[in-house]
């Protein structure tokens, strides 16, 4: 018997039934690679089952490079032919499909329930799904959402050397991740996440934690020299050379661009280099660079590819109030429903 395998089945039926709100009939579609978990895909599939859906598990080769950059190595046509069709859409790849071509057609026509899990496993699936207060930590991400919006002028700074000041556009969406409302793409719960003001972004980003693609756990930060929403300069180890030279490897500037910013707030999430993971540990931030999802509504747009650093114990001011300090969520307003979650 596979480890930990009562628990993963737990959580796939949490996920299915609860957070993706499964329906006896409707058509599931799980797509995983040669990286995925095959527990996890599994035991998803049997939760769709039991509900009275109907699975259907797409598998195949794991592409090298992720997002548009995957094109080459997918069976385009069948995949998407198979995806535009299905009410529900759970992404298990490790090298994601999110931002390919298929997921932006797929998402265009609006009427599938998607959510990215890439490269989720067994025991993440444990300790963030299946243990986790789901309704309590929505609300903590939905009070959370509602202090950015309104929130004009933020600083974020940290231990290792960030200082970052920028400007929040309170017509721009902030995404409460995992909360599942109908068609639409969404991302594991225990994320907040939006697109800054691209012009007026501007100071130094340190990625302490790890960055995924093309490295994950980190041995040193990473720094990177911000001037108006793009990278300008990035400095560092040999790790800071290796992101540099993937980044330039794509031939297109806007891999350089700041696409979104996200807080993490997952209380069983921890630091494992998976990506997945990562932006959800308690208290850090992560930044994404390079393709920005139309639905953040930003000025940057597309790019070949995408990644995403994670910056730990982080503090974060709102128009000079306190969001988080430390890493830890400092703000009066989530203090109740803090309590709730974190019980």
């Amino acid at each position: 018997m596979n480890e930990l395998s009562i628990e993963v089945q737990e959580g796939a039926y949490a996920l299915v039934r609860d957070v993706m709100k499964v329906k006896r009939g409707e058509s599931v579609v799980i797509t995983a690679d040669t990286g995925s978990d095959w527990q996890v895909v599994e035991a998803t599939a049997k939760a769709a089952k039991l509900l009275g859906a109907k699975p259907l598990v797409l598998w195949y080769s794991m592409p090298p490079h992720v997002g548009k950059a995957a094109d080459p190595y997918l069976p385009l046509k069948p995949l998407e032919a198979a995806l535009k069709n299905v009410d529900v859409w759970i992404e298990f790849n490790r090298s994601w499909l999110l931002y390919s071509t298929p997921w932006d057609n797929v998402m265009a026509e609006g009427r599938v329930r998607y959510i990215c899990l890439v490269g989720m496993t067994g025991e993440m699936m444990v300790r963030n799904i299946g243990r986790i207060n789901i309704p309590a930590l929505l609300e903590f991400q939905r009070t959370l959402a509602e202090i950015t919006k309104n929130t004009r002028k933020m600083e974020i700074t940290s231990p290792a050397g960030m200082k970052i000041e920028f400007e929040n556009d309170p017509e721009r969406p902030v995404f409460t991740e995992g909360d599942v409302s109908g068609p639409g793409d969404y991302m594991l719960f225990g994320q907040v996440d939006w697109a800054p003001i691209e012009e007026t972004i501007n100071g130094t980003i340190v990625f302490d934690g790890s960055v995924w693609p093309p490295i994950g756990l980190l041995k040193e930060p990473i720094f990177l020299r911000v001037e108006a929403g793009k990278v300008t300069g990035i400095e560092g180890g040999w790790e800071a050379k290796v992101f540099e030279k993937w980044l330039r490897s794509f031939n297109d500037p806007n891999m350089f661009n700041i696409a979104h910013l996200s807080y993490g707030c997952n209380p069983g999430a921890k630091l494992t280099g998976n990506i997945l993971e990562d932006e959800r540990v308690w208290g850090a931030v992560e930044w994404g660079l390079g393709n920005q999802a139309a639905s953040f509504k930003g000025k940057f747009g597309a790019a070949k590819s995408h990644t995403d650093g994670i910056c730990l114990a982080p503090t974060v001011k709102g128009d000079r109030r306190y969001i988080i300090k430390n890493g830890e969520y400092v703000h009066p307003k989530l203090r109740n429903v803090q309590k709730k979650l974190l019980k």
